[in-house]
């Protein structure tokens, strides 16, 4: 039987606040990079960066901890590999397409690092 304190930590809802506070604090950190990279428009792309790997990471984290609670981390893993690289993957091609003066250092360099922080964060989560 699990103990009180590791089924708490487990509760999805207190996992998708753990990943919104660090995403939240992975944007505060980048946005004066940002904005010194190229302005406003940098900080916007940042911001629909972090949007784009925030709502993956909570779909997942709410699905593993309703509805696969027994299922191994691994394969919980992978489906949020997969749920990850399409949410993002379709956001980043609908935003480029709306708004074509983003560019790399608008968007597609904040991208980046906030998939890899959110996918560290949400592993750190799902394997604890």
């Amino acid at each position: 039987m699990l103990s009180s304190t590791h089924s708490q930590s487990r509760h999805p809802l207190k996992q998708c606040g753990i990943l919104i506070s660090a995403l939240l604090g992975v944007f505060l950190v980048l946005c004066v990079p940002a904005y010194l990279t190229a302005g406003v428009t940098s900080v916007e792309g940042l911001a629909y960066s972090s949007l784009l790997c925030l709502v993956p990471g909570l779909i997942i984290l709410l699905m593993s901890g309703y509805f696969f609670r027994e299922a191994p981390p691994a394969s919980v893993m992978a489906v949020s590999t997969l749920t990850r690289i399409l949410i993002a993957g379709i956001g980043a091609l609908i935003i480029l397409n709306i708004r074509p003066d983003f560019g790399l250092a608008n968007f597609s360099i904040w991208l980046l690092i906030c998939y890899f922080a959110s996918l560290l964060v949400e592993t750190l989560l799902i394997i604890r």
